[in-house]
C-alpha cells in the first residue's frame, strides 16, 4: 500500500509541474533553448592534445589542463567554421596603361610603275625591251609609332575594359629621275592620243618623261570593348569576349613630270594619279592572355586574339594635272567580310605593388581588306579603280605603363 502511495504522490507532482510549465508563454519569435554544446575533452588543438585512451572515464580535465584551470571553450583552428567572421576577399578597382605601340606594314605587291628608255618610247609595243627601274614592292613602309591607352574596372576575377591606340599618318616614296627617257605604263593603255584631254604632253605625259615618284601614306586606328574573365580553375590565363573597331586608311600618289627640264617645273606637264582605300572593319572578338611570374619582379606572357565581322570598305581614284585640271575622280564602295588576327609576346617588369612595364612586340594580320596599291590600273579609261580585296600583315614593339588605382 505504501508504494502505490508513493507512485501516486510522484505522478501527481510531475503532473503539477508539466501543466505549470505550460501555463507559461514563451517570449515571441523564440523557441525552445537549444541543447548546450558538450565540453570538448582536451585544448582547442586537436593536433596537440589528441583524445583519451580507451579505458575507464576519468576526469576530462586531466587530458591537456591542470585541474584548476580554466576550461577552453574556444573552436579548433581546424574546425570548418573557424573563419567564418572574415568573408572572403573581393577587389574592386580601377585599372589603366599608356603606352606606346608601332606597326610597320609588309611591302606591296610586285606592280612595275617605272622603265627605263632611249627616250623614242611610243606606246605598249615598245615596253617588252625597257629595263623596270621602279616597283610598288621597293617601297619600304615605315615603322609608323602612335599612342595607346587601356582603362578597366575589375571586380575579382571579373574585368571590364576598353583599349585603344592609333598611329598616325605616316609616308614612304620611291623616285627616280632621268630626263627624257622614263615612261610608265599609264602612256601605253590606251596611246597618248587617248589620254584624258590635258594630259597627252610633249609625246604623252607618261612617255619618255624626267621624274617619277611614288609616295603611300597609311594610318590605323583601333577601339576594343572587352570582357576578361580569370578562372580559378586555370591558373594564370584569362579568357576575353568583346567587340573590336579597326580602322585602315591608305593613299599612294603616283606622280609624273614630262616638263622637259629637271631643274624646272611646268604644272601642265605635271600629273598625279591618286588611289585611296579606307577600311572600316567591326566585328566580335574573342581570345586570351597567358601570365607567368618567372622571378619575383619579373613576368612573361602570351596573348592571342581574333575578331570576325563586317569590312565597309570605299575606294576612290582621280586623275589630277599640277595646275588643278581635273582629268577624273571615281569611286567605289563594298561590304564584304574580314577579320583581325593578333598574337603577342611581352615582359613585365614589376616596380611597384600596383605598377609595372610592359615591352613586348605584336604581330597583325588584316584579312578581306582594300588596299591603295590594288586600286591602280594604267587604263585610263577605268575611271573608279580596282574592287581588289586583299590581306595586309603589321608587326612592331609596344611599351606600356600598367597601374592599378
Amino acid at each position: 500500500m505504501r508504494k502505490i502511495l508513493s507512485g501516486m504522490l510522484v505522478s501527481a507532482a510531475l503532473y503539477f509541474e508539466a501543466s505549470s510549465l505550460q501555463a507559461q508563454n514563451l517570449p515571441s519569435g523564440q523557441g525552445p533553448r537549444p541543447i548546450a554544446e558538450p565540453i570538448p575533452l582536451g585544448g582547442s588543438s586537436i593536433g596537440s592534445q589528441g583524445f583519451p585512451a580507451s579505458g575507464p572515464m576519468v576526469n576530462p580535465l586531466s587530458y591537456g589542463q591542470p585541474e584548476d584551470g580554466p576550461i577552453d571553450l574556444s573552436l579548433s583552428g581546424l574546425s570548418p567554421s573557424a573563419f567564418m567572421e572574415e568573408p572572403p576577399l573581393i577587389e574592386f578597382a580601377w585599372y589603366g596603361s599608356v603606352g606606346a605601340r608601332a606597326l610597320k606594314r609588309q611591302n606591296n605587291g610586285s606592280l612595275g610603275s617605272a622603265y627605263l628608255g632611249d627616250g623614242d618610247v611610243l606606246g605598249a609595243a615598245d615596253f617588252a625591251r625597257l629595263t623596270e627601274v621602279q616597283n610598288f614592292n621597293q617601297l619600304r613602309p615605315a615603322m609608323g609609332w602612335g599612342p595607346t591607352v587601356t582603362l578597366g574596372f575589375l571586380e575579382n576575377n571579373h574585368m571590364f575594359e576598353f583599349y585603344g591606340f592609333y598611329i598616325p599618318q605616316n609616308s614612304t616614296s620611291i623616285s627616280n629621275t632621268d630626263q627624257g627617257r622614263l615612261s610608265s605604263p599609264f602612256g601605253s593603255s590606251p596611246p597618248p592620243a587617248y589620254a584624258p584631254p590635258g594630259f597627252q604632253g610633249i609625246n604623252g605625259l607618261w612617255l619618255n618623261a624626267d621624274t617619277m615618284t611614288t609616295t603611300m601614306n597609311s594610318a590605323i586606328g583601333n577601339a576594343e570593348l572587352n570582357y576578361r574573365y580569370a578562372s580559378p580553375a586555370i591558373k594564370d590565363v584569362e579568357f576575353m569576349f568583346g567587340v573590336r573597331y579597326f580602322d585602315i586608311l591608305e593613299n599612294m600618289v603616283y606622280s609624273t613630270n614630262d616638263s622637259g627640264d629637271i631643274t624646272t617645273s611646268n604644272p601642265r606637264l605635271e600629273a598625279n594619279y591618286n588611289a585611296r582605300a579606307h577600311n572600316h572593319i567591326l566585328g566580335l572578338q574573342v581570345g586570351s592572355e597567358y601570365n607567368l611570374r618567372v622571378f619575383r619582379h619579373l613576368g612573361i606572357g602570351m596573348m592571342t586574339k581574333g575578331s570576325a565581322g563586317v569590312n565597309w570598305w570605299n575606294s576612290q581614284v582621280s586623275l589630277v594635272r599640277g595646275d588643278g585640271l581635273q582629268g577624273f575622280s571615281g569611286s567605289q564602295n563594298g561590304a564584304t567580310f574580314a577579320s583581325i588576327l593578333e598574337m603577342g609576346f611581352y615582359a613585365d617588369f614589376l616596380l611597384l605593388e600596383r605598377a609595372r612595364v610592359r615591352a613586348g612586340y605584336n604581330i597583325l594580320w588584316a584579312l578581306g581588306v582594300a588596299e591603295a596599291s590594288s586600286q591602280f590600273d594604267y587604263n585610263l579609261r577605268n575611271t573608279t579603280g580596282s574592287r581588289d580585296i586583299g590581306s595586309i600583315f603589321y608587326q612592331g614593339p609596344t611599351i606600356e605603363l600598367q597601374f592599378l588605382f
